[in-house]
């Protein structure tokens, strides 16, 4: 008993530590890349390029503001600084950068006709669709639909190039398309008693504090309203002869849901979907002055934003660059024992990097390190370059090379490194050998020229992300003479697994219960 209870403690302890160390893994943000290669040629060469961002994807981004009608005129006039310093950049690259603007008061007034604006012709237009003025009732639910709608509806743009920015102090008390309210009450008579505005939160919660989970308080609101669709709304009469407080009889009832819990919780699904969808999303609180009126109008913003700072300075850093100074790709040439290798060709001819439409020759630094683009604003002290290459000459699968980044990467300007690989041993016998995949988005299984590629990236914030790999080209070649076959490297064969079991018959179940949970044997 003893020892069952041992390792059953054992194995609660490595499943705890597993969920521990996954908890706190680096968050993966699927920054947009590629990885190219030319069929081998003459000489059994591939000349393989990395690029970031995609060198499929166009250099076209998306941004819709959804602003709060009562936005104050100093953050209109930050979101403005921060598309001038965009517009720059657009200018200078040839990217370009579309905006959407939605103004929301107690329904979504989206700017010139749903359509977008180019910042790089229609600055003008934008501003004056940020400083329009508009007043009456607050549905931020319909202002974040409209938004959405307008990313959900460009299929031209990949999502990871979609930005949402929410402005709002958070104090609503309509939802929908066509700004909905629901009763405070029944009066004695029956009636529905309505009310325009966010006094609802206090007559039902009893003060104007935030709940102390906004997570727990979601769930509670879809419960409630869940209820209330199952058996058709019927809020809680109020009935004067009673003697408490209306606040109090609606806590200690639950029944039913205000407008401003809808509205809030409404809106909180909207955002989520938009984050779901993959676009970045923004939730920046505006100081209306209210907010300390209703705080847990800010206080929901706050959960939003998921208690980030937000301001138009990071967002301005996230919208320009895809990856920023001290990140890396290391990458390892193709190798299969007995079948094929690649080699890095280690000379500075075969080397070179371009930066959107400027090309830059590899420096060789000194007999395995080559430098990119000379500039004396990096991270990298003993030599003044923005790319670095240092190759790696080792045995086998060891063989690879690091990329060290000591600049931001603009998504505006696509950075490519390209390099050559060398075949070392094609075969003699008669043939075709592998199968051409220039992007590796085939999944070829064979000749691969590099055996993983892989970006460690750190983002503007200089916050470390989870390693991602580059998509495997493979390439192909043909031995002539006749005959001969076609020959394929399946580089994940099925490799049975063969379990000890202890030769204690009295333990075989509990090692075979063991082996079953993790995935040992079936």
């Amino acid at each position: 008993m003893k020892k069952l209870f041992a390792i059953l403690l054992a194995l609660i302890m490595m499943l705890t530590t597993v969920s521990a160390m996954a908890a706190a893994a680096p968050e993966k943000w699927d920054i947009s890349k590629s990885k190219t290669a030319t069929n081998l040629d003459a000489n059994y060469e591939s000349k393989v390029t990395l690029s970031l961002p995609s060198a499929e994807e166009p250099l076209v981004s998306d941004i819709v503001f959804v602003l709060d009608k009562s936005t104050s005129a100093q953050l209109e006039q930050q979101a403005l600084d921060m598309l001038g310093k965009l517009k720059v950049h657009v200018e200078e690259t040839g990217a370009t950068v579309k905006v959407g603007v939605v103004i929301f008061n107690k329904v979504a007034n989206v700017a010139n006709d749903g359509k977008f604006f180019n910042l790089a012709t229609e600055y003008d237009g934008i501003e004056a669709a940020i400083k329009q003025e508009i007043k009456s009732g607050t549905n931020t639910h319909a202002g974040l639909l409209a938004g959405k709608k307008m990313l959900d509806d460009d299929k031209s743009v990949e999502n990871n190039r979609k930005y949402l920015i929410f402005v709002s102090d958070g104090i609503t008390y309509m939802y929908d398309e066509e700004a909905k309210i629901v009763p405070y009450y029944w009066m004695n008579d029956n009636s529905p008693y309505f009310s325009k505005d966010p006094y609802s939160w206090q007559f039902k919660y009893s003060n104007n504090n935030a709940p102390d989970d906004w997570s727990e308080w979601i769930n509670g609101v879809e419960a409630a309203m869940s209820a209330e669709a199952g058996n058709a709304p019927d809020p809680v009469p109020y009935d004067s002869t009673l003697n408490v407080e209306i606040g109090e009889l609606v806590s200690a009832e639950m029944q039913y849901t205000t407008s401003v819990d809808r509205a809030l919780y409404y809106s909180y699904q909207t955002y989520q979907a938009a984050k779901n969808a993959g676009y970045n999303v923004y939730a920046m609180t505006a100081d209306s002055g209210a907010g300390t009126t209703y705080p847990w109008g800010p206080s929901f913003m706050n959960y939003l934003a998921g208690k980030d700072e937000v301001n138009f300075e990071k967002i301005k850093n996230d919208i320009l660059y895809l990856v920023d100074a001290g990140s890396t790709v290391t990458d390892y040439m193709g190798y299969v024992e007995g079948d094929y290798n690649f080699d890095f060709v280690n000379d500075a001819d075969a080397l070179s990097l371009k930066v959107g439409d400027d090309s830059y020759p590899a420096v060789k630094l000194d007999n395995n390190k080559y430098g990119f683009k000379l500039s004396g604003n990096n991270s990298d002290g003993n030599n003044s370059y923005d790319y670095i290459v240092e190759y790696f000459p080792k045995e086998k699968d060891e063989e690879n090379f690091v990329w060290t980044i000591n600049v931001p990467v603009s998504n505006f300007a696509r950075v490519q490194l390209t390099y050559a690989v060398k075949l070392t041993n094609p075969k003699t016998a008669a043939g075709t050998y592998g199968t051409y995949d220039a992007d590796g988005s085939k999944n070829c299984k064979g000749l691969y020229t590099n055996n993983s590629a892989v970006l460690h990236p750190i983002n503007s914030n200089n916050v470390t992300g989870a390693d991602e790999a580059f998509n495997k080209p493979t390439v192909s070649y043909t031995v002539s003479g006749g005959g001969g076959g076609h020959t394929h490297y399946d580089p994940t064969p099925s490799v049975p697994v063969v379990v000890v079991v202890p030769p204690k018959t009295g333990d075989m179940p509990l090692w075979y219960g063991i082996a079953r949970f993790l995935g040992l044997v079936k």
